[in-house]
């Protein structure tokens, strides 16, 4: 459904069901109009996720809108996502895991820690008993528990969305370049590459098993059944996975997508390949993914050691 459709639809409701003024019913309705207009023309209830809430607020920052204003758009937003998920249109919550920080200069969604993340890593491999490289012509032997190390693994090597990974067809791989094609929002292709030796032969293992459990629809990722994996399992395996690695704190595939530019940052690439890396449209957006670690600045301000320079007369 379109997000126009479903904003005259939620107002509609808001009339009826709940007990507000004539004003803050018109204010809700200019606030999700705006974000509307923020996601384009014939955007989709589907491509509402953290990210675009997330650079709508900040745009709206940008521009000069007031704290006042800004909290009341959130909460606008808020309300409408809500009943979203509450009427099926939406599978989970685009606001879990995004915090919007009236009056900073900059939102950040948070990213997994490099421990957790190889809490998570080695769990999952252990769990599909992939403990060594995968062996490209052989079928894996924890089909299942391989689908969830496969898609953490691409969420962690290229930024993809869980939306983007699911939508994976296995026709769009070319294993011999490394790459994949992508459609992501607004219908916008691009290609992402495959990092390493290892993640290229766990792709080649996973469609050989394919080819040996005889699954025929076009999606990369398979559940159970074999059928194709949906977005709202994917959270949900990941959320399981976190906890059975021992991981306290909630893990979402949007703080992957974060966690996975900001070491491409903090490793050295170029904003602008991360934003063609993630599909962004603007680059204004990639920017919220810039923030530097504390660990990295540190290791940057020893390395300068400026101080140094000067007391050693270098």
């Amino acid at each position: 459904m379109q997000v126009s459709k479903a904003r005259a639809q939620y107002i509609r409701w808001l009339v009826a069901a709940r007990d507000l003024s004539p004003h803050t019913i018109r204010a809700y309705e200019g606030d999700i109009a705006a974000f509307d207009r923020h996601l384009g023309l014939w955007a989709g209830v589907r491509e509402i996720d953290s990210e675009s809430l997330i650079g709508f607020l900040e745009k709206q920052q940008g521009r000069g809108l007031s704290s006042r204003s800004i909290k009341r758009r959130a909460s606008a937003l808020r309300g409408f996502c809500n009943w979203l998920v509450a009427r099926g249109l939406l599978e989970a919550d685009p606001w879990v895991g995004a915090h919007v920080a009236v009056g900073r200069a900059r939102t950040l969604p948070r990213a997994v820690g490099r421990h957790d993340l190889d809490r998570l890593m080695r769990f999952l491999r252990r769990a599909a008993e992939v403990k060594e490289a995968p062996r490209p012509d052989e079928a894996l032997v924890r089909p299942h528990e391989a689908t969830t190390l496969l898609a953490v693994a691409l969420m962690v090597a290229t930024g993809v969305r869980v939306q983007e990974v699911v939508s994976i067809d296995g026709r769009d791989i070319d294993v011999a370049t490394g790459s994949l094609r992508l459609v992501g929002k607004g219908r916008r292709e691009r290609h992402v590459f495959l990092p390493n030796e290892w993640i290229t032969d766990l792709v080649r293992a996973y469609l050989t098993t394919r080819e040996a459990l005889d699954v025929r629809h076009p999606p990369l990722l398979f559940n159970r059944h074999r059928n194709p994996l949906t977005p709202a399992a994917m959270r949900l395996r990941l959320r399981n996975a976190a906890r059975e690695a021992g991981i306290s704190a909630r893990v979402t595939p949007h703080m992957l997508r974060h966690t996975a530019a900001t070491q491409l940052i903090e490793a050295g690439v170029d904003i602008r390949y991360i934003q063609r890396l993630l599909g962004h449209a603007s680059l204004t957006t990639t920017e919220i993914y810039t923030h530097v670690s504390n660990l990295a600045l540190k290791q940057v301000v020893e390395d300068a050691d400026v101080l140094g320079r000067l007391v050693d007369g270098r």
